[in-house]
């Protein structure tokens, strides 16, 4: 059986992050980094390293061992892109050990400025991290896609004994402090996650419509991606195969490019993370298909501790970002050419 492929859901291997703020007292070109552990494809195995611009744009470093695709786009990143290479990541250290945790790296920019951090925790007591669903969409121009990041086990580091070094060009930085203790202990604000799950919702890249070929039990794959139809062709779930632990997305009803239609879809990952929500409607003009989305309820989240009880509310900036987010695709049924975008409500 023949259908139409109504949306399309890419997972980008991104398995760690850990993110240091420097804005308080930013250096003369960067506010800070953000460093990646990935591992998938098309990237292969490797480290990559965004440096935030205090003009909005980011430069992005992959290390050599990474393949490079200089095509690609961050868009999704505040102003976007300003510069991307590849360059040696060094002496990375990127685990928890005895529950403390160990982020480590080295490079040399694109003004040939030696970049180095060193954060390593020396703490006796324990940590309770948050799961989190990333707001990096927030500030985001030109979004191609909903980024739906989730971080499990979010943590921030803590301060007591901990040892914090990080220069650029032999300059010392000062990283940004968090502006109250979280479980009795002071941190600052640069945060982690060692387990982490990228996906790009609605990506926008779609540029006519997709006919595709179902097999006997009426799905359809694209790498790691599955898509569920019903016996009418109509989209009925996504699963994104992550090895145990998977993340689903439902259209509830059914998901039609031949017909009028709307309801809810839902995107669940694990259960401790909770799930975002929202609506979908097509409608049929003339010869044309009118097919819109939008997360209008958010993420629902699931807090783990008093403090996320207070951080996690449905109108924090974490549960309501995604909320102002909308997708639009006008589909020409007689050309089959579709013209979709999302646009970001979150900025002025």
């Amino acid at each position: 059986m023949k259908g139409y492929l109504p949306i399309i859901v890419k997972y980008s291997p991104i398995r760690k992050l850990a993110i240091i703020p420097f804005e308080k007292s930013p250096d003369t070109i960067y506010r800070g980094f953000e460093l990646q552990y990935i591992d998938g494809e098309p990237y292969g195995v490797g480290y990559r390293v965004l440096a935030y611009r205090n003009d909005n744009y980011v430069d992005v470093y992959d290390d050599v061992a990474l393949n490079f695709n200089e095509n690609e786009k961050f868009n999704v990143v505040e102003n976007g892109l300003h510069k991307h290479i590849q360059t040696p990541i060094n002496n990375v250290q990127f685990c928890k050990e005895n529950d403390n945790q160990l982020i480590s790296f080295q490079f040399v920019d694109i003004h040939d400025r030696k970049i180095s951090v060193h954060i390593e925790e020396k703490s006796k007591k324990k940590s309770k991290g948050m799961n989190l669903l990333a707001p990096i969409g927030i500030g985001s121009k030109a979004p191609e896609y909903l980024p739906v990041f989730f971080l499990y086990d979010f943590d921030f580091i803590r301060k007591s004994k901990s040892i914090v070094a990080c220069t650029i060009d032999g300059k010392e930085i000062t990283i940004d402090n968090f502006p109250m203790p979280m479980n009795g202990q002071a941190r600052l604000y640069a945060r982690y996650s060692n387990e982490c799950e990228l996906l790009e919702f609605a990506n926008t890249s779609i540029m006519e419509l997709q006919e595709i070929e179902l097999n006997n039990e009426n799905t359809y794959w694209d790498g790691n991606i599955e898509y569920f139809f019903d016996y009418k062709a109509d989209l009925e779930k996504v699963r994104v195969h992550l090895g145990e632990d998977n993340v689903h997305i439902f259209f509830s009803g059914g998901l039609s490019l031949d017909k009028p239609c709307a309801g809810q879809f839902t995107i669940n990952p694990r259960e401790q993370m909770g799930y975002v929500q929202g609506e979908y409607s097509v409608q049929c003009e003339n010869n044309t298909l009118i097919f819109k989305m939008t997360p209008i309820d958010g993420w629902i989240s699931k807090p783990n501790s008093f403090i996320t009880r207070l951080i996690l509310g449905k109108n924090s900036v974490f549960c309501a970002w995604s909320k102002k987010y909308s997708y639009e695709a006008i589909i020409d049924l007689a050309t089959r050419k579709v013209e979709a975008y999302w646009k970001n409500g979150n900025l002025k």
